[in-house]
């Protein structure tokens, strides 16, 4: 008696056929959810570089405080400018917005609140190529909203 041989080695047509709408199911359920992961990066970047500019400026405040300068030097010296662009790292980010506003006017008299208030950021408007993000003093929110209690602003492109 001889044995049979059998010579198919390979895999036949409906076995990769199958092999292919498994892949094809497996590959609708992940794209779309690595997407959304992708997204979420993006927006959480956006956010980091805002609060690195927003704590750049906040430096440079207190820099122009210790000067014993008004908040206003902060946008009318492109010194003050280029330090917060530098401090917060944000070369290579295409161009780049920054609003910064304070809680009230910088007085000239002794009420240390007062100056303290005017010296002391409180909210952001950061935008740049990867986002656009406003922080109200609280929260970091995407929003293109204007603040209308802005007392001075920087403005660097």
């Amino acid at each position: 008696m001889m044995k049979r041989r059998e010579k198919n080695k390979g895999f036949t047509l409906v076995e990769l056929i199958v092999v292919l709408v498994i892949l094809a199911i497996l590959a609708a359920i992940l794209v779309p959810a690595l997407l959304g992961y992708i997204d979420s990066a993006r927006s959480k970047q956006t956010v980091l570089n805002a609060r690195s500019a927003m704590t750049a400026a906040q430096a440079e405040m207190s820099t122009i405080y210790a000067s014993k300068d008004v908040p206003q030097d902060i946008q009318d010296k492109p010194a003050h400018v280029a330090n917060v662009k530098s401090t917060a790292d944000t070369d290579g980010l295409g161009t780049l917005v920054l609003e910064v506003g304070c809680k009230s006017d910088y007085v000239t008299t002794t009420d240390r609140k007062s100056q303290h208030d005017a010296f002391t950021v409180s909210w952001v408007h950061y935008k740049d190529a990867t986002g656009e993000v406003w922080y109200d003093g609280t929260n970091w929110v995407e929003s293109t909203i204007a603040n209308p209690n802005s007392t001075y602003k920087i403005i660097t492109e």
